[in-house]
């Protein structure tokens, strides 16, 4: 099957908006109240699947887009569940995730409530999905997931940077708001929110064994499972300044204002191809050495830990 032919597939399967439910017109059984809003699923035999439910206050869109995420706020209304959403700017060659709709408006999670009886509250895994911070989505595995920005621009360097601190740790910071999210809210889906799991593969396992290191994250889950990814696949804040002004000068840009002007589709676009680039030249280097590159990240990490500058680790794959 060709891409364009998967994509429409996917589009067909999962595509769709969710919109606020106005005329009381819901089953009231497949509604969970939550802080930011009551959401209702939909049900396939025994199991109830909310889908797009947002865990941000507001989108990284127009002047918060490259900024931390905001935090939710109540909300009274009642909103479908029922697709998933866009999955956040990435390479469709890499994840299936990818091929669905993206869009920066990406930060929302999907929650799947079995209906089996139990006189306590169940435990919780939260997925965290994989792709090499480049791609995935929330249909990429088909469950419990979390969509969060990628990528490794690094723009406090730059003579309007000032104000966009957190720019090269924005998907451990979407997580880490994911997760409280859960904290909050995941008891009236029948959760124990002091017992959850984060669980990942590839960079989700990167991320699930960062994420203990991100502070205030601990508190919103117990124990982690890393698959196939670990806390070593990091960038230097010197990388991801190197790889920031690599992008830049492929656009043109030179400060932020400039890179806010770049449509999602040609960010996408030139960063794939700039990356690619950036990948080869490391490997005729001879940087392709994984036991030493192990090596050098793992003293990286211990001297970043040291330094306390755990708060300038880059995303990277």
């Amino acid at each position: 099957m060709e891409l364009h032919e998967i994509k429409e597939l996917l589009k067909k399967m999962y595509g769709g908006e969710n919109r606020q439910i106005t005329d009381g017109n819901y089953d009231q059984s497949l509604a969970v109240k939550c802080i930011n809003g009551t959401f209702v699923g939909r049900k396939t035999e025994n199991i109830t699947v909310f889908r797009g439910i947002p865990y941000v206050g507001k989108q990284p869109v127009g002047e918060l887009r490259w900024k931390a995420p905001v935090d939710i706020a109540p909300d009274n209304g009642i909103y479908e569940a029922y697709y998933n959403a866009k999955s956040a700017y990435g390479n469709g060659q890499l994840e299936t995730g990818s091929l669905y709709y993206l869009d920066e408006d990406c930060l929302y999670l999907n929650v799947f409530k079995s209906d089996e009886a139990t006189a306590q509250k169940k435990p919780v895994m939260v997925w965290i999905h994989g792709g090499a911070f480049e791609s995935g989505g929330t249909i990429d595995p088909m469950f419990d997931c979390v969509n969060f920005m990628m990528g490794f621009l690094h723009l406090s360097h730059l003579p309007d940077g000032k104000d966009y601190q957190d720019s090269q740790n924005l998907g451990l910071l979407d997580q880490k708001m994911a997760l409280k999210w859960v904290h909050e809210n995941i008891a009236g889906f029948g959760g124990d929110p002091d017992n959850v799991t984060i669980f990942g593969e590839s960079a989700g396992a990167a991320s699930c064994t960062l994420q203990p290191l991100v502070p205030g994250s601990q508190k919103y889950f117990k124990r982690l499972i890393a698959e196939s990814g670990s806390v070593n696949q990091t960038r230097s804040p010197e990388e991801g300044i190197e790889g920031t002004n690599k992008l830049m000068e492929a656009l043109g840009c030179k400060t932020v204002a400039d890179l806010l002007k770049v449509d999602g589709d040609k960010l996408l676009e030139t960063a794939t191809a700039v990356n690619f680039a950036h990948q080869r030249q490391r490997c005729s280097e001879g940087l392709g050495d994984s036991g030493r590159l192990q090596q050098g990240r793992d003293e990286l990490l211990r001297v970043q830990l040291r330094q306390g500058r755990l708060g300038q680790l880059d995303r990277c794959a």
